[in-house]
């Protein structure tokens, strides 16, 4: 009996690394026909195999939180936002947050591109005491018909504080895979 089981770990292992290194050669297939289209004259075949790689390597990357900042009012798309002077809000005053996640997971299903992640938030006080927060703030879904890279979160926070010097964290979770990132912005109410 135990002689099977490790046959059977055995192969499991074996298809595992297989089909990792088949994935790897996939992506360096696609660069190499990218190079050679381009080298060849073809750009629109170049770009083709460019975007193929890019999706693959995407979905593998660690997920990250890129241009995290305070913003005057709600983002109104993608990189168009008009960025705050101050990290100082009165006592009555929202907190909008921007950022644009990278490398979350985009999964193909049906000819159809599915993003699917949710936003935590916690804010705590100068010494790292933790004030208060609140898990699945904010859930993002996305289904388009061709991958989405460029995707932004606008996070709209009200907090009745005592004043003083704060620190609100922002937690993006993806649903597709157990990738996820975090930022950090300091604030004073």
């Amino acid at each position: 009996m135990k002689k099977t089981s490790v046959i059977s770990l055995v192969l499991i292992s074996m298809i595992f690394l297989f089909s990792l290194t088949a994935l790897a050669q996939n992506e360096e297939e696609l660069l190499q026909s990218a190079l050679s289209s381009y080298q060849a004259g073809d750009l629109n075949a170049s770009q083709e195999a460019l975007e193929k790689a890019r999706l693959l390597l995407w979905n593998e990357a660690p997920m990250k939180m890129v241009n995290p900042v305070f913003t005057d009012g709600e983002a109104q798309s993608y990189g168009y936002y008009t960025k705050r002077l101050s990290n100082f809000f009165a006592a009555d005053e929202s907190l909008f947050v921007y950022v644009e996640p990278k490398n979350y997971t985009i999964r193909e299903e049906g000819g159809a591109f599915h993003i699917y992640f949710t936003v935590d938030f916690n804010v705590y006080g100068t010494e790292g005491n933790f004030i208060g927060g609140q898990e699945a703030f904010s859930d993002f879904r996305y289904v388009t018909s061709s991958p989405v890279f460029e995707v932004f979160l606008v996070t709209t926070l009200d907090f009745d504080l005592e004043p003083g010097d704060y620190i609100v964290e922002i937690i993006c979770r993806d649903k597709f895979s157990d990738k996820k990132a975090s930022f950090n912005l300091p604030f004073k109410k």
